[in-house]
């Protein structure tokens, strides 16, 4: 954010209530994000207060100024700051006050006054500070709360997913004791590839063991989906599931119950569910069982 990207002028604009309303939606919402841009607004602030003060404003900037300028304690404070300024300014032509004869007191007049309004304007420009600290502090609790916020979102995602992992897989039954029947290592089937895999199954009970090579994208969740060739018919479907690392390489691991395979050729397209929006299809990978 620089001054070339608003300049003074839009700033007094915004600061007045003259610019459309999406600009100063934008302008709202840098000046709370963008430390740089809070300063320069704050700079304007008072340059139109010292302006206003001065008796500088005319016509329909005077109007917004009334109207919209003071709608906040840092906007009346500093219109305040710059009245204590101005009254300390001596104007041209003004004749000195002479300084009391030796044994006199002074009668209360302009150096007690002076004194005084030197007081206030420290006290004023001490309190403009400690709000513009304030704000910065606020602004930095604010973003560590949303950033604990979505470790936390994420933390539990994984959970659900490893969860959601186990119940997908296929338990044997009390007493006894069920081993892969075969394991199938797939990667994302290329464009126009003719060759598919073929796995031939004897058995007709246990799992089958397909580890799926991922492309180089990571999700904190994936879907998998097992279609018939034709993608007509879903005969399987596991979610909520996590990759791993080999070597590098982000693997998907599934455990296809024997059961619901026919010999035919199948589809197994995996979706990547972010932490936010919809589901994205990362990858498709074909293969034929023979019995």
């Amino acid at each position: 954010m620089t001054n070339d990207a608003y300049p003074v002028a839009v700033i007094r604009k915004y600061l007045l209530g003259q610019l459309p309303e999406s600009e100063t939606e934008r302008l709202d919402e840098q000046s709370i994000a963008d430390d740089e841009c809070a300063e320069l607004v704050r700079a304007v602030e008072y340059d139109l207060a010292d302006a206003f003060v001065r008796g500088e404003l005319h016509g329909t900037e005077l109007e917004y100024f009334r109207a919209r300028f003071m709608t906040t304690s840092r906007q009346r404070e500093a219109v305040r700051f710059a009245e204590a300024l101005q009254s300390l300014a001596v104007p041209s032509g003004q004749p000195r006050v002479p300084e009391p004869s030796h044994g006199e007191r002074p009668a209360g007049g302009p150096r007690w006054t002076r004194w005084l309004l030197v007081a206030a304007v420290f006290v004023l420009a001490m309190a403009s500070a400690w709000q513009a600290f304030d704000n910065r502090a606020l602004r930095a609790r604010l973003a560590g709360a949303e950033s604990a916020r979505e470790a936390l979102e994420r933390d539990r995602q994984r959970r659900d997913a490893d969860a959601s992992q186990r119940r997908a897989t296929v338990q044997p039954s009390a007493g006894a004791e069920q081993t892969p029947l075969a394991t199938l290592v797939l990667a994302p089937q290329l464009r126009g590839a003719s060759r598919v895999p073929t796995l031939a199954l004897t058995g007709s009970s246990g799992d089958l063991v397909v580890r799926l090579d991922l492309e180089p994208v990571d999700y904190p969740a994936y879907t998998a989906m097992l279609l018939t060739a034709t993608g007509t018919r879903e005969a399987w479907r596991a979610d909520q599931l996590s990759a791993r690392s080999i070597a590098g390489q982000k693997t998907l691991d599934l455990h296809l119950p024997v059961t619901v395979l026919s010999a035919e050729e199948y589809l197994i397209r995996v979706s990547g569910r972010p932490v936010r929006g919809a589901s994205e299809i990362v990858g498709e990978y074909r293969f034929a069982v023979v019995k």
